[in-house]
């Protein structure tokens, strides 16, 4: 999965079925900031991508 600036891309991760926002990834792994709070570093085919955002530049 490659990240682009300025692109929000949330994720379900399996098999817990917990959401969370793609930070970041390195050699597979993709890091995940769950809805709870929680930082974790899941396989990419762990992940099913539920949206894509594309960030205004005057939001920030």
């Amino acid at each position: 999965m490659k990240l682009k600036d300025k692109k929000k891309i949330t994720v379900q991760v399996y098999p817990g079925r917990q959401f969370g926002l793609v930070i970041g990834s390195h050699e597979g792994l993709i890091g995940v900031l769950l809805n709870t709070g929680e930082y974790i570093d899941v396989p990419q085919e762990k992940l099913r991508i539920v949206s894509e955002e594309v960030e205004d530049a005057e939001k920030g």
